[in-house]
């Protein structure tokens, strides 16, 4: 999981040791003293289970 800024170099992700729901408190933070658009990226893809 990596969420980045569009409009800056600002990022947070799972290799810098936070947890999912610390990067989102993190990117909503970041866009409410910015304003700037944040996106997110799920790194590796979910595993598919097929039967």
């Amino acid at each position: 999981m990596s969420k980045y800024c569009l409009q800056c170099e600002w990022h947070v992700s799972d290799a810098m040791d936070y947890t999912e729901a610390e990067a989102s408190r993190e990117a909503i933070e970041h866009f409410v003293e910015t304003g700037h658009s944040i996106d997110s990226l799920r790194l590796p893809p979910p595993v598919v289970l097929r039967n």
